[in-house]
């Protein structure tokens, strides 16, 4: 499994990398269209140029829940956006991530709504509750991702910290940013590629 992530300049606007959108495929152009704000617009072109970067030119197609993966089957994707990261996992099976900021800690309560009762233990016992908090909501999410199910599934009947889930999600820790992958089976963490990769090196990478 690779993952990639972008850290973008707090200066960047859309306007600046806007003439990148032509280089991708109608689906995320529409997406981007779709966005009222120009960084939630930003964040996703630069999430479309990552996956151009990582499936090159091979044809996509998408799933039973529109989720799009590389149409041959040799490489399935997932991407996530939150402030200033925008990150893809690609893996040769189903994969879901998701990055998110540490919460507010007025979001905390969160959990005794929406977690399994032992993630709401680890979260309130935790020295660092938000982070807690974020690392248990960017597994629910992978997990959420990587079936297709989106939040519209109940998110207090799994649980992420207990097995067999546990062995087939990966969190790691960034600067402000937790993120987690999820994917069909037990994962070898020694077998994760992770990296940063500069916003101008994918841009020079992404012209014909």
């Amino acid at each position: 499994m690779k993952i990639e992530y972008v850290v973008l300049d707090e200066k960047l606007t859309f306007e600046d990398v806007k003439k990148y959108e032509v280089l991708l495929p109608e689906y995320r152009r529409e997406k981007i269209g779709r966005y009222r704000f120009e960084k939630d617009k930003l964040r996703s072109l630069v999430a479309g140029l990552l996956i151009r970067r990582a499936a090159g030119e091979k044809p996509l197609a998408f799933g039973e829940h529109e989720k799009p993966y590389v149409r041959d089957g040799s490489l399935y994707f997932s991407v996530s956006h939150s402030g200033d990261i925008v990150a893809i996992a690609v893996d040769d099976k189903e994969i879901g991530m998701d990055v998110e900021g540490l919460p507010a800690e007025d979001r905390l309560k969160i959990a005794d709504r929406f977690y399994h009762p032992r993630e709401r233990e680890v979260v309130h016992a935790a020295e660092e509750e938000e982070r807690a908090f974020c690392r248990i909501w960017t597994r629910k999410e992978a997990y959420l991702k990587m079936t297709g199910e989106g939040i519209s599934a109940d998110l207090t009947a799994f649980d992420t910290t207990a097995s067999p889930l546990s062995e087939r999600l990966y969190t790691v820790d960034l600067d402000g940013y937790c993120l987690s992958v999820c994917c069909e089976e037990p994962m070898d963490e020694s077998a994760i590629d992770i990296s940063v990769i500069e916003l101008k090196e994918l841009l020079t990478t992404a012209l014909p």
